[in-house]
């Protein structure tokens, strides 16, 4: 049995007033992953702006803390507006968002949340790009050339093949398209995945690509694919933009396994 195990936690869960989920991502053999989903402790807590950070944080540590190394989370690790931009996008989105129409770091509604995780992550021993990395869900989907929009997609397991909930919605059906090429086969309690489900599994299998060192997208050939999606969007001509990307993006774009457990309960 492989020793490799690493957690994915979608933390961008709280731009939707939801908890996140806790994915541990364990290779059982060579081509074998196991994934166990569970609600991240810690992360129930209810805050008032007048807080201190401190109660709230706390309970942050007691989750990740305890979390498999490596861990891949689905928000922004860095962001600094910068006090001067050639395009507009560039004051309140990383090129990484803009290409892959992904939340704004500072303007969608999880900005709120990346402000202060990335303010915990910046006083505690976790250390960017060796603990924990930046996965992209969105990225993902549009890289292994899923189209269309999940996000709030429902699909269940059933007569053998994932269904959508709701067969005239194109997030359920899309849900459950990816679920089944991605080879997923749920265990008791894991009959049923939507989007939050989805993007805690993508980040956990990216932190275990990372612990694999399996082929993912990151660096410059990740901003060579930015910098061509950031033109398309934008109409401008090929070669007109250098991409930037986060340093410690690592982004899953085909799978390095050939099945997936699913499990309910870390």
């Amino acid at each position: 049995m492989s020793n490799l195990i690493a957690s994915g936690i979608n933390l961008s869960a709280f731009g939707v007033t939801r908890r996140p989920l806790l994915a541990q991502a364990r290779e059982t053999k060579e081509g074998e992953v196991e994934i166990r989903l569970a609600t991240a402790p810690g992360f129930d807590a209810r805050a008032k702006l007048q807080d201190t950070p401190d109660a709230l944080f706390e309970g942050w540590a007691r989750c990740i803390l305890d979390a498999p190394k490596p861990l891949a989370v689905d928000i922004a690790l860095e962001f600094a507006p910068p006090k001067t931009a050639e395009f507009l996008w560039r004051f309140t989105q990383r090129d990484f968002d803009f290409a892959f129409f992904a939340d704004a770091p500072l303007t969608d509604r999880v900005g709120e949340f990346g402000l202060r995780f990335r303010a915990w992550l910046a006083a505690s021993a976790w250390r960017p790009g060796k603990d924990v990395y930046e996965a992209s869900p969105r990225a993902t989907v549009d890289l292994m050339d899923f189209k269309g929009q999940y996000k709030e997609g429902k699909a269940h397991y059933g007569k053998g093949t994932w269904r959508a909930d709701d067969k005239t919605k194109r997030a359920d059906k899309l849900v459950a398209h990816m679920l089944g090429e991605l080879g997923v086969n749920p265990g008791a309690g894991a009959d049923k995945v939507g989007s939050d489900e989805f993007d805690a599994i993508v980040c956990a299998l990216t932190a275990l690509g990372v612990a694999k060192n399996a082929p993912l997208v990151r660096g410059p050939e990740l901003a060579t694919e930015v910098a061509a999606r950031c033109e398309r969007r934008a109409d401008m001509p090929p070669g007109r933009l250098k991409g930037t990307v986060p340093t410690y993006a690592a982004v899953l774009a085909a799978p390095y396994w050939e099945s997936i457990a699913l499990v309910r309960g870390v």
